[in-house]
C-alpha cells in the first residue's frame, strides 16, 4: 500500500517555510474540468486542529501568506497564498487548550491576483506572445511566461494583436489562452505559464484498469462523457481588431450549435485558420473519457504525483498520457487535477480530454502525427 505523507508549510516571504502540525485534511483543485472551459484560479483548502491557537495563535496565518502543500518526497501539490482563514472554536476549553478548535485555510494560485488586478486601460502593443507577457509582468509585478518547444510555431509564440486592457489582467490572460489554444499552469509559485498546444509532453507513466506497476497506475473510477460543449456545427471567431470569421459545417441545418469565441488574433487569416481548426475539432459528437480517479493506497508503486514529470502536480496540466480500459487504449490530455487527503488516505482525480479533441499535427508523434487525422496548424 502506497500510503502518502503530505505536509503543509507557510512562509511570509516565499523563501523559508515552516511546517504546520495537526493537519486533518487537504484538498486541491488545479486546472480546468473541460477543454473549452475558461480558466479560473486554482484553489486549495487545508484543515488543521488548532488546540493552542486561541491562546497562542500563529500570527502568520493571514491573507497573503504563502502556503506550500507537498508530500514527503518533496513533490509539489500546490503552492499559493492564503485567501481566507476561518477558525471554529469548540468546547471544552481548559488550561489554554481547545482540543475541538479547528482552523481552515483557503488558498489560491497566482492567477487569482491577476483576476483582481484591473488593467486600467493599459495599451498592449502588437507583438509576440512572449514579449506581451514581458510587458504584462512590468505592469503587474507577476511573472508570466509562454512555453513553446522547438519545431512548433516559434519560441516567441504567435504574433498577438494590440488591445486595450479595460477589464482585469486575468481576463487578458484568458483571452491569450483562448487565442493560442493554450493551457495554463498557475499553482507552482508566483507565476503564470501558458503552454502551447504543440508542447504536449508525453508521460511514460500511464493508467490502467488492470496493470499496477511503476509505469501503470491503477484507477478505480472512470467516467465517459458526451459534453454539449464539445459539439458545434458553426464556429465564429471574433478577433478584437479585425472582422469576425464564421465557419459552418457542411450539411448543417438550423438551428446551428454555435461556438463563439473572442480572440486577440493578429489578422483575419489567423482568425479564419483558427475557426477552421475549431470546426474540424468539434463538428462531430464525441463520447470520451472525462475523468479517472485513483486511490493512492491501491498503487503497488506510487507514481500518481509524477505523471509526465518529476516536479509534481502543477506541472501535469497539458501532459499526454494513455488510459487502458477493458482492453482498449485511449490517448488523452490532462486538463485538470484534484487531490484530496486525510490521515486515512488520499485520492488523485484527473480530468481529461481525448486526443481526437486535440487534432493538431505533431511530426514524429505516434498519436498526433497521423496525416488526414491531424491538422498542421492554425
Amino acid at each position: 500500500m502506497a500510503i502518502q505523507n503530505f505536509k503543509v508549510a507557510y512562509s511570509l516571504t516565499g523563501l523559508s517555510y515552516i511546517d504546520l502540525t495537526n493537519v486533518v485534511s487537504i484538498s486541491a483543485n488545479l486546472g480546468r474540468r473541460a477543454q473549452l472551459d475558461q480558466y479560473n484560479a486554482s484553489t486549495a483548502q487545508v484543515v488543521l486542529r488548532y488546540p493552542t491557537g486561541y491562546a497562542s495563535p500563529i500570527t502568520a496565518l493571514v491573507t497573503g501568506t504563502y502556503i506550500n502543500i507537498y508530500n514527503a518526497s518533496s513533490r509539489a501539490v500546490f503552492l499559493g497564498r492564503i485567501s481566507n482563514v476561518e477558525v471554529k472554536y469548540g468546547l471544552p476549553y481548559v488550561g489554554g487548550v481547545g482540543n475541538a478548535d479547528y482552523v481552515t485555510l483557503s488558498v489560491e494560485s497566482a492567477f487569482a491576483q491577476l483576476g483582481r488586478l484591473q488593467g486600467l486601460n493599459y495599451s498592449m502593443i502588437t507583438d509576440t506572445m512572449t514579449n506581451q507577457m514581458t510587458y504584462g509582468f512590468s505592469e503587474t509585478g507577476l511573472r508570466m511566461y509562454w512555453s513553446q518547444i522547438a519545431g512548433g510555431i516559434g519560441a516567441s509564440g504567435p504574433q498577438m494583436a494590440a488591445t486595450t486592457i479595460s477589464d482585469t489582467w486575468g481576463d487578458w490572460v484568458n483571452r491569450c489562452a483562448t487565442t493560442t489554444n493554450a493551457r495554463m499552469q498557475d499553482a507552482a509559485g508566483e507565476a503564470i505559464t501558458l503552454f502551447s498546444p504543440f508542447s504536449l509532453p508525453t508521460s511514460t507513466i500511464n493508467f490502467s484498469d488492470t496493470a499496477n506497476d511503476a509505469t501503470n497506475q491503477v484507477y478505480d473510477q472512470i467516467e465517459f462523457e458526451s459534453l454539449a460543449d464539445n459539439f458545434y456545427t458553426q464556429v465564429t471567431v471574433s478577433p478584437e481588431s479585425f472582422g469576425s470569421q464564421t465557419k459552418l459545417k457542411s450539411g448543417a441545418v438550423k438551428p446551428y450549435r454555435t461556438l463563439q469565441t473572442n480572440t486577440l488574433n493578429a489578422n483575419t487569416g489567423q482568425a479564419a485558420d483558427y475557426a477552421d481548426y475549431l470546426l474540424s475539432n468539434y463538428q462531430t459528437p464525441k463520447f470520451a473519457i472525462g475523468s479517472i480517479s485513483c486511490l493512492s493506497e491501491a498503487q503497488n508503486a506510487f507514481r500518481l504525483d509524477r505523471i509526465g514529470t518529476n516536479a509534481g502536480v502543477p506541472q501535469m496540466i497539458g501532459v499526454s498520457c494513455t488510459v487502458t480500459f477493458r482492453g482498449t487504449v485511449y490517448s488523452t490530455i490532462i486538463e485538470g487535477v484534484s487531490v484530496t487527503a486525510t490521515p486515512e488516505g488520499s485520492r488523485y482525480t484527473y480530468y481529461l480530454s481525448g486526443a481526437d479533441l486535440n487534432a493538431y499535427l505533431l511530426l514524429d508523434n505516434a498519436t498526433f502525427g497521423r496525416l488526414d487525422f491531424n491538422k498542421l496548424g492554425y
